[in-house]
């Protein structure tokens, strides 16, 4: 569902005090699960993080930087790591649950906007906190979220900003505008620039391209030199960020160098796909938005980002989240409810077994897989293909756009 929102006024301090014992709640279980699961010794990209804002701090030059005993480097734009500053300035351990608490309430926000009107009409209002709960606590075993929370990856929060912003209606204040910030952080998302742009949202372009010269702007006011380097060198460096045949990266680039690796073919081959799925994506997210299916329309939108990117890690995959709602929704829609239900524990059950990493991996082990080791090894990417296939098939009975695009962003 996406949620419309009408003004009102100011919250009442009872309300104040829930959403205040919530977050509060919430941290304390992230901290008392970090310590069972021992993730405070963990969490490498957290870690990467707080070295880019320490960095910033210490005045030391951001992309020469290495964490220490790792050698990972700081491969986003600078102004990711000025908003890292404040968790470089507090303790570990403070930093690792704030971090985790906002992901973790991401998962929450995802679900509670990708759920259809329908699906909440038929459960309780004091009943809807604890489906809330039970939802964000299952998805912990979905392979990107998990993967997500035990790196102290950025990709939830980063999803939940981009889903938030674009549902909201047209004439929403500032609508775009925290997508632009979101590829000021980390650039994987600017292609939705191109949805707005096939959908005419002009407004939301404008506002999403203000947010994103708004965070280089922001960059260079404070590390002018380091954003020149970014901006002229580090961004062209696609293998700063990792092994791109390694079995993490589910990407058609990925996926390509595992059979050809070096080979000259690659890389043109990458190119005309990512484009020609990239045009696939466009027309149907452009159908499901003028159909007023906006969180599908983002979701298959996703797709592009995740299939044409570079690198698509396993932990940018996130967007199964209401990738697997819109799935369930235009399942039922043509075929009724049992498949839906069936189509739905199929998509999330092959997430949940993890099936990436049943086969060698790391060190190159990619390069030697046999056919039947490649299906597991690259399964995030069949999956999403099939539910772009079923997607572009059910979108046949999408009612016919009307000649404006929809200003309400809820969904039936």
């Amino acid at each position: 569902m996406t949620v419309t929102t009408t003004p009102s006024s100011p919250p009442r301090p009872a309300g104040r005090r829930r959403v205040l014992i919530a977050i509060v709640g919430c941290a304390l279980l992230v901290a008392l699960g970090a310590w069972v699961g021992s993730l405070f010794a963990g969490m490498i990209d957290l870690r990467v993080y707080r070295m880019g804002g320490s960095v910033l701090l210490h005045g030391n030059a951001l992309y020469d930087a290495e964490l220490p005993g790792s050698g990972l480097p700081f491969t986003y734009p600078p102004f990711a790591a000025i908003a890292m500053v404040p968790l470089a300035a507090v303790p570990w351990g403070v930093a690792l649950v704030a971090w985790t608490t906002i992901s973790v309430l991401s998962i929450t926000a995802l679900w509670r906007t990708s759920l259809t009107k329908t699906f909440w009409s038929f459960i309780t209002q004091r009943k809807r906190t604890a489906v809330l709960v039970a939802l964000t606590a299952l998805s912990l075993l979905l392979e990107p979220v998990w993967q997500t929370i035990q790196f102290g990856q950025i990709n939830l929060l980063l999803t939940a900003m981009i889903l938030l912003d674009l549902v909201r209606p047209d004439n929403a204040r500032l609508r775009g505008f925290w997508l632009g910030v979101a590829i000021g952080v980390k650039l994987t998302p600017l292609p939705f620039l191109a949805l707005l742009i096939v959908t005419k949202q002009w407004r939301a372009l404008r506002n999403a391209v203000l947010g994103l010269l708004a965070t280089m702007a922001i960059g260079f006011a404070i590390v002018p030199h380091q954003s020149w380097r970014y901006w002229t060198d580090v961004i062209l460096d696609a293998n700063r960020v990792g092994g791109i045949a390694y079995t993490g990266n589910q990407s058609f680039n990925g996926f390509l160098h595992r059979i050809g690796n070096e080979a000259g073919w690659v890389q043109p081959t990458w190119f005309v796909l990512s484009v020609v799925f990239g045009l696939l994506v466009l027309w149907l997210a452009r159908r499901y938005w003028l159909a007023d299916e906006r969180v599908t329309a983002i979701s298959v939108m996703a797709l592009a980002v995740l299939y044409a990117s570079p690198i698509s890690w396993s932990h940018h995959w996130v967007w199964i989240i209401p990738l697997g709602v819109s799935l369930i929704r235009a399942v039922n829609r043509v075929w009724g409810l049992n498949p839906a239900v069936v189509t739905g524990v199929l998509f999330y059950g092959l997430f949940v077994l993890r099936s990436i990493w049943w086969v060698p991996y790391r060190d190159d082990r990619e390069l030697g897989w046999s056919f039947w080791q490649s299906i597991p090894g690259n399964s995030h990417l069949i999956v999403g293909m099939i539910a772009f296939i079923l997607l572009a098939v059910t979108s046949r009975s999408l009612p016919k756009p009307s000649s404006s695009t929809p200003a309400a962003a809820e969904q039936a």
